[in-house]
């Protein structure tokens, strides 16, 4: 398995993003929109500070930068067992289930 880079990550997580915000939108449970708003915000922070790197940085490993992809990883983690129980369009759900492994093995490294 080769060490993922930070274009590696930024593409990852802006797909989680919107997958995110599919989730949020699809739903009609208040608690799980609450759920999908702060994963997305926490990916957004770390998204954040990854647009302060240089382009030319982008070829680098990828490593987290804000300690709060902790939280996002163990959420992810806690949320894709059950997936299929809070996400109801097929697409969506699909999409979730590819990223959600590649964006914690971005957080593992």
């Amino acid at each position: 398995m080769s060490k993922k880079n930070v274009a590696d990550a930024l593409n990852v997580f802006y797909e989680l993003k919107a997958a995110f915000s599919n989730a949020y939108w699809e739903t009609n449970d208040i608690n799980q929109k609450d759920r999908f708003f702060a994963m997305k915000a926490m990916l957004q922070d770390e998204l954040d500070e990854l647009h302060k790197l240089s382009v030319q940085d982008h070829n680098y490993p990828y490593e987290p930068i804000n300690p709060i992809v902790q939280q996002l990883n163990d959420k992810l983690r806690e949320l894709l067992p059950t997936l299929n129980q809070v996400v109801y369009r097929p697409q969506t759900l699909n999409h979730l289930t590819e990223l959600i492994p590649d964006a914690c093995e971005l957080f593992a490294s």
